[in-house]
């Protein structure tokens, strides 16, 4: 297994090394660049490694610029003091989301997840085991009234669900509000939690409808949704490392 490092403070670069021996001891550090000059000239000349970890903020800026290039496709856990990267760090091949200075917790379930899906023995076991799952049905519509008359909504088409006064509604994309007839807690078994993640005990959202995160208390999270809204869309303090690590490609949903 081998591990290119892309950061420029030489303390968590240390740090980090001595977590992965401690957890991956057969793995080799194939390279350390500390800025994406270097990073870019690295991946250039030399084989590509099995995994990456990368800073975000470099002194020559951010490090997706690194990872633009459509042709290398080498999965990246995004190191960062902040969370305000997370929905950028979904975009650019990252697999994991680590808040600095690391935990060898987290550190271990980022490299599961790694090992889950993209060493090769494990590969074929979840193309199996996604085969075998197939017939699992989620939500894809929801029948709703409009005056007199019932409409067809399309579980794309809803950007969220949020609970006012007990009664759950759903907002489509184009700013239309109807009423569902579901609680929050039946729609969280019943959507497809790859595109539908629950942030608080009032909103269930479309990932599609992430407009950008704002830093809020505690280090939670304020989700500024499209269409806008004016109600609570700040994370739980017990979902937001979830709703990160959802953003970049994990399907469950956390309690909290």
């Amino acid at each position: 297994m081998c591990i290119l490092i892309i950061d420029q403070d030489s303390h968590a670069v240390k740090h980090l090394e001595k977590l992965l021996s401690e957890i991956v001891p057969e793995m080799k550090i194939g390279g350390r660049c500390s800025d994406i000059k270097t990073a870019t000239q690295w991946l250039q000349k030399n084989p590509p490694p099995d995994l990456i970890f990368s800073v975000i903020e470099l002194p020559d800026g951010l490090s997706f610029e690194v990872f633009n290039n459509p042709g290398k496709k080498i999965p990246v856990i995004f190191t960062s003091p902040y969370e305000k990267y997370a929905v950028d760090a979904f975009r650019a091949n990252g697999i994991y989301y680590l808040l600095k200075p690391v935990k060898k917790e987290e550190l271990t379930k980022a490299l599961i997840r790694y090992k889950t899906f993209f060493s090769s023995a494990k590969q074929e076991a979840t193309i199996k085991a996604t085969t075998s799952n197939s017939k699992v049905q989620f939500q894809e519509r929801f029948l709703v009234t409009v005056g007199r008359q019932m409409k067809l909504v399309l579980a794309e088409e809803v950007a969220y669900f949020f609970t006012e006064q007990k009664i759950v509604y759903l907002v489509t994309f184009q700013r239309v509000k109807y009423n569902t007839g579901f609680t929050l807690e039946r729609l969280e078994q019943q959507l497809n939690p790859a595109l539908f993640f629950r942030i608080n005990r009032q909103f269930i959202i479309n990932i599609s409808a992430i407009e950008k995160l704002l830093p809020a208390s505690k280090s939670r999270m304020q989700v500024v949704l499209k269409p806008e809204t004016i109600h609570d869309t700040i994370t739980s303090f017990g979902r937001t490392e979830s709703f990160f690590n959802w953003m970049l490609g994990e399907g469950n949903h956390s309690e909290g």
